[in-house]
């Protein structure tokens, strides 16, 4: 059997694991970014999404699949092409990285330094990514910036990090809540909201530094052209308007809930007035 028909077979028995089910995960790893979505994300990913949090795999093999994971031919994969196949690879590499983390919280097993090492190579493609589709409707889900999201989000959660990394996170949020390319369709907002929640649920952050950089989405510099800047403004509402009620509906730091309504009235008067 090949990859696929292995993988239907082991959805249809309940996903239970093979004896070899470390040296079968790194095959899975070698298709994680096929074009078939049905392989690529109803399979391998949702068997990764079984197998981690069910303790399939030792610490030991979980530590080995860190490196394969973060690695030039995963999440890594030709990072910075616009609108080709190996958003695939990077996106769902991506994706494996949050059920590390939270079968970590739940059992650690990552050293400081795993956590680091995933922190860097995470914020260094969130930096890069440049492919900022959702859905494509011929191969699937790429969501590339969604599964960012996901990353940042459980990221967030990891007593590992300290204020500079927290601050980065907002930084990255930022420019890619900002972008001109594209507007985000495709639930990106709301999925990078989690990531601040979480956040400020830390109390790390001081609310007059948050306070400034919700402000911040204000004082962008708008693009002379027309369309790019129509795209952006529409991503800052977006997103300003997801955080405002998440926020509110959490009922974590209420009082930014009047910041982020000026700002949204600095982006659009026409509509706040």
């Amino acid at each position: 059997m090949n990859v696929k028909e292995k993988l239907i077979f082991i959805k249809e028995n309940g996903y239970q694991a093979p004896p070899d089910t470390f040296q079968f995960i790194q095959e899975m790893m070698s298709h994680i970014g096929s074009l078939d979505a049905e392989l690529r994300d109803d399979l391998i990913y949702t068997t990764l999404s079984h197998w981690i949090p069910d303790n399939s795999l030792t610490a030991n093999e979980l530590e080995q699949l860190i490196p394969i994971i973060l690695d030039q031919n995963h999440l890594l994969f030709r990072l910075g092409e616009t609108n080709t196949d190996s958003v695939f690879t990077r996106s769902f590499s991506m994706l494996v990285i949050p059920l590390l983390l939270m079968r970590h919280r739940e059992s650690p097993f990552l050293s400081r330094e795993n956590i680091h090492a995933i922190k860097e190579k995470v914020f260094y493609n969130v930096r890069e990514e440049r492919d900022y589709r959702g859905y494509d409707e011929e191969k699937g889900w790429a969501h590339a910036i969604a599964h960012a999201a996901d990353a940042l989000d459980e990221l967030a959660q990891c007593p590992e990090l300290d204020k500079n990394d927290l601050i980065t996170i907002l930084d990255l949020v930022y420019e890619k809540m900002t972008i001109t390319d594209r507007i985000y369709s495709d639930g990106e907002d709301e999925r990078m909201v989690k990531s601040i929640i979480r956040i400020l649920n830390r109390k790390i952050l001081s609310q007059v530094y948050v306070e400034q950089w919700i402000q911040s989405f204000g004082d962008m510099e708008k693009s002379s052209e027309f369309l790019p800047a129509f795209k952006q403004k529409n991503n800052i509402k977006n997103f300003l308007k997801s955080l405002y009620f998440r926020v509110k509906f959490y009922k974590v730091d209420a009082d930014l809930c009047p910041t982020i309504e000026q700002t949204l009235y600095k982006v659009e008067k026409v509509y706040y007035s």
